[in-house]
């Protein structure tokens, strides 16, 4: 018997019997793939056959060393399932996979697993997906085997609630997500040999290449009535900077010096509201530390707000804070009204969303995103994978933009125009296409992001641009274009763009040595001695009258 290897998850949930359908659902492929291969172990020898459009995917994993070491052991059977033939639907080529399984004789009593995108699944309804489990269900019985059907995608809440409506031919059900920098593993329902798991949340961590579960803290805190939690909840305690010199404030609101003052606050609170201000001198990595101390000492019925003085909080650090405790962001600074009535609306209500362990597992994938400019073209697909699953981790927006150069443009002169300023933004070239990733940009905000970037009108140098806005779909372009250019030979331009860089990084020296060259010019005219100039002198020529 199969099941999943990971430390801290129930041991019924953890099962996967024989004969039966597993689906495990996530919106992006890395999410159900991880822990589709936390179901391998070295204990077991039983065969494993893959059925996936991105078998590499599953070789390539962090996750992927028991694996490879089965592979090595010749217990893994993988199989490309890609474009479907011609004028076969997704069931007729589903079928067609599973009669070349029962070929082997190494199928009885293995594990299969089946990946399938919710592009491919794009025209299969209820009716029909039913009937191929049918079809499925047969192989498991006459085989013994354990099917893991893997989708992922960024349509998966669709299939999500058709596989519920579908529970009597699945044996379970598994939604995979990412919140607060941490796994959120949800059993929909989850057949084990003592009976069914139902409503069932876990929080998985990653340490060494290895899945940590531990049961959500909404199921385990302990719970309370609202009355035995509101003594201070109409409390507001704020920075003076946060709202204009001179506001009047209801009688509630107690004004407090900085940050720092009122950090030390928090733990003598229970269920009112703190309100930090952010400017341009707030450390913002020291602020969302301390509202994850907060956040965790405190309880979730404490209310954390930030007010954003002058603009300096951008989107990932908004992300970075609402992931760290926070419950309001608030930017309306010049109306003391509005603050006051949002502040209002959160009292009352508990923060909900999970925690992660310490604040450091957030603020590592801040850190991922340093990386910025040109990179070569397979280095920047690399680069682009790593930033979006940093993006998806922090829950921030990336968009990957492709820009496709003008016949009579040299890609040199499109690349010298990029102007690359936030970390996390790079680009690249291949076949006449650039390639530019935006790190945390909201698609309605990559026209005013293009335009600080790139130094002139881009009608002038491309024909047209592609966005690809979801994390799922720039991972996958990423994964094509590794495929399609594998082994080919790539023009790299570092070394143009760089001697570019190096002529601008060198304009102060090019001013002093103008200085001194103008000096040396000067000497030398000043004690040159010229003989003084002969004058000419000039008259006009008399006209005569012809007639």
């Amino acid at each position: 018997m199969f099941k999943f290897h990971i430390s801290g998850l129930e041991p019924t949930a953890q099962q996967l019997m024989s004969t039966s359908n597993y689906a495990l659902l996530a919106p992006l492929d890395s999410f159900v793939i991880e822990l589709a291969l936390q179901a391998i172990s070295d204990e077991t020898a039983e065969n494993i056959f893959i059925v996936s459009s991105q078998i590499e995917a599953f070789f390539e994993s962090p996750f992927s060393d028991k694996l490879n070491g089965a592979y090595q052991d010749q217990r893994v059977y993988p199989f490309s399932f890609t474009a479907l033939a011609s004028g076969w639907t997704l069931q007729h080529s589903l079928q067609r996979a599973i009669d070349e399984l029962t070929v082997y004789p190494q199928s009885r009593n293995s594990l299969v697993m089946l990946h399938l995108n919710t592009e491919q699944l794009q025209g299969i309804d209820e009716v029909k997906l039913s009937n191929t489990l049918n079809y499925v269900q047969t192989f498991l019985t006459q085989s013994n085997a354990t099917l893991l059907l893997l989708i992922s995608g960024p349509e998966i809440a669709n299939y999500r609630f058709m596989i519920r409506r579908l529970n009597k031919q699945f044996d379970g059900s598994v939604f995979i997500e990412s919140d607060a920098a941490m796994r959120i593993f949800d059993f929909d329902f989850w057949r084990h040999s003592a009976g069914i798991v139902t409503n069932k949340q876990y929080q998985l961590t990653i340490k060494n290449n290895q899945l940590i579960a531990q049961a959500s803290l909404a199921e385990t805190q302990s719970t309370f009535t609202h009355s035995e939690k509101n003594d201070d909840e109409d409390d507001v305690w704020l920075v003076a900077n946060a709202v204009p010199e001179g506001t009047k404030l209801p009688s509630s609101y107690h004004l407090v010096k900085d940050n720092q003052q009122l950090f030390n606050k928090g733990p003598n609170v229970t269920a009112a509201t703190l309100v930090f201000s952010v400017s341009r001198y707030t450390d913002l990595a020291e602020l969302a530390n301390q509202c994850f101390q907060l956040r965790k000492n405190c309880g979730r019925w404490l209310k954390l707000v930030i007010q954003n003085v002058d603009g300096t909080i951008r989107h990932q650090d908004e992300c970075l804070f609402l992931n760290l405790g926070v419950n309001l962001i608030l930017y309306s600074f010049s109306e003391p009204s509005r603050l006051l009535s949002q502040i209002q609306s959160i009292q009352g209500f508990q923060y909900t969303r999970p925690l992660p362990p310490s604040a450091a597992d957030v603020l590592k994938y801040t850190e991922n995103t340093f990386a910025k400019g040109y990179l070569p073209f397979l280095e920047f697909t690399r680069q682009v994978e790593v930033h979006s699953d940093s993006a998806v981790n922090l829950g921030v927006s990336g968009v990957l933009v492709i820009f496709e150069l003008l016949p009579r443009i040299k890609p040199i002169h499109g690349l010298h125009l990029f102007h690359i300023k936030r970390a996390g933004d790079i680009f690249s070239i291949v076949d006449n296409e650039i390639y530019l990733y935006l790190h945390a940009c909201r698609e309605h905000d990559v026209g005013n992001a293009i335009q600080h970037t790139f130094k002139l009108k881009t009608g002038d140098f491309f024909g047209h641009e592609n966005l690809i806005t979801d994390h799922f779909y720039i991972q996958q372009k990423c994964k094509e274009l590794r495929r399609r250019y594998k082994g080919q030979s790539i023009i790299d331009y570092t070394k143009q763009l760089t001697e570019n860089n190096r002529r601008e990084f060198a304009a102060a020296q090019r001013v002093d040595s103008n200085r001194a060259d103008n000096q040396s010019t000067a000497a030398r005219l000043a004690f040159k001695e010229r003989k003084n100039a002969t004058p000419y002198v000039m008259t006009l020529k008399e006209c005569q009258d012809e007639s």
